[in-house]
C-alpha cells in the first residue's frame, strides 16, 4: 500500500466540479495556440456539443449553443508537475494551493498531507492543463460576467464513466446530504498493526481528510488510501505515541457543511511475555540408530532434536551409560 493511495476518487472530482461549476458542457478543440514564450500560456477553442448545465443563461447572456465555439485559455502544464499521474481527481494535495485548480497532482513526499480536495474555486491564474487538438472533453467554468468564463479546474476527457458522473448530481432530486461513519474506540498491543476504515455517503461526495487530536496526518510511517465511497489510515506498527483521537473529517461541496467520525485509540506499551505452550509429539527417526544399547530414538521436528529413551539399567543423552545401582544390607 503505497503511503498516498487514490483509487478511482477521480469520479467524486468530476461529480464535484459539475455541482460547483455555472457552466458544464461537452467540447470538441477545434484549434490550439501557440505557447506565449515566457508565460507558458495559450488559447484553446472549443466546439460545444452538449450542454450539461448553464446557471449563467439566465442571467448575464444568451447562453450556450450546440456548435457555438467557446475560447478559453490554460497553461501548459511543465513535466515535473505532472509526476504522481494525470489530473482531474482527487489525488495527493501537499501543496498549499489548490492542485484541482492548477490542474497538477504533486508529486508523493514522506511525511506530507494526504486529502481529498475537490471543486476548487475560479480564480485568476491559468489552469495548467495539456489540451490535445481533436480530443473531447467535459469542461467545467464559473462565470465571471458577461460573455467571460474562468476555467474551474483542469477538463476531462469525454468518458461514458465521467458523463455519468455529471448526469447523476445534475438530475433533479438527487443531491443527497453528506455523512460519514466506520470508526471504533480500539485498543491493542505496540507493534501491532492499526487499520481504521471512514466510510462516506453523499451526491455529491464529501472530500475526506484525516486528523489525529485534531491535527493533519501526515503519510510516510503512516498510510492513507483513498476510494470512491471509503478512506482507510494504515499504521503497519504502531508506537505508544500512536495513541489518541482520530477523525475522519468529510466537507460537502454543497455548503461547506463537515461531517466527522471519531475514535479513541490506545497502544499498550507493556510488553507481552507470555510464553506460548505446545504438546511435542516425537516421530521415528530415520538412518541408523542413534540411541545405543537398546535405547529407542524420536526425531521431535518442532524443534528438530533428536531424543532417546533408554533401555532399562542404560542413562545418557544417547543411553550411553550403564546405569549403576548401590544395594546396601
Amino acid at each position: 500500500m503505497a503511503p498516498c493511495a487514490h483509487l478511482g476518487d477521480e469520479t467524486n472530482d468530476v461529480s464535484a466540479r459539475a455541482y460547483a461549476s455555472d457552466v458544464v458542457f461537452e467540447g470538441k478543440v477545434r484549434s490550439k495556440g501557440p505557447v506565449r514564450p515566457g508565460y507558458g500560456t495559450y488559447g484553446v477553442t472549443f466546439v460545444v456539443q452538449r450542454v450539461h448545465k448553464d446557471a449563467m443563461q439566465a442571467v448575464t447572456y444568451e447562453g450556450l449553443r450546440t456548435g457555438s465555439p467557446v475560447r478559453l485559455y490554460f497553461r501548459e502544464k511543465r513535466a515535473e508537475n505532472n509526476a504522481g499521474g494525470g489530473g482531474g481527481g482527487g489525488g495527493p494535495r501537499n501543496a498549499p494551493s489548490s492542485p484541482l485548480q492548477s490542474g497538477r497532482r504533486p508529486s508523493r513526499r514522506p511525511d506530507t498531507q494526504c486529502v481529498q480536495r475537490f471543486a476548487p474555486s475560479a480564480g485568476g491564474q491559468a489552469v495548467e492543463a495539456n489540451i490535445k487538438r481533436g480530443a473531447k472533453y467535459l469542461v467545467f467554468v464559473a462565470g465571471v460576467g458577461p460573455h467571460n468564463l474562468s476555467v474551474l479546474g483542469e477538463p476531462v476527457l469525454r468518458t461514458q464513466k465521467n458523463v455519468e458522473a455529471v448526469r447523476k448530481v445534475l438530475c433533479r432530486n438527487c443531491i443527497q446530504p453528506i455523512g460519514v461513519w466506520g470508526l471504533h474506540n480500539t485498543t491493542l498491543k505496540a507493534k501491532s498493526a492499526l487499520k481504521l476504515m471512514c466510510r462516506a455517503k453523499g451526491n455529491p461526495m464529501p472530500a475526506l481528510q484525516w486528523f489525529k487530536d485534531g491535527q493533519p496526518i501526515t503519510v510516510g510511517r503512516r498510510r492513507i488510501q483513498y476510494k470512491k465511497k471509503r478512506s482507510m489510515l494504515v499504521i503497519p506498527r504502531v508506537r505508544p505515541d500512536d495513541s489518541g483521537k482520530y477523525e475522519c473529517r468529510g466537507t460537502g461541496v454543497q455548503t461547506g457543511h463537515v461531517a466527522v467520525t471519531s475514535a479513541q485509540v490506545v497502544v499498550n506499551s507493556k510488553p507481552d511475555n507470555s510464553t506460548a505452550l505446545w504438546q511435542l509429539l516425537g516421530g521415528p527417526c530415520s538412518g541408523e540408530s542413534y540411541c545405543l544399547n537398546g535405547g529407542t530414538c524420536s526425531f521431535f521436528q518442532t524443534i528438530g532434536e533428536l531424543a532417546c529413551s533408554c533401555a532399562e539399567g542404560f542413562k545418557g543423552t544417547r543411553c550411553e551409560n550403564k546405569e549403576i545401582v548401590n544395594k546396601s544390607i
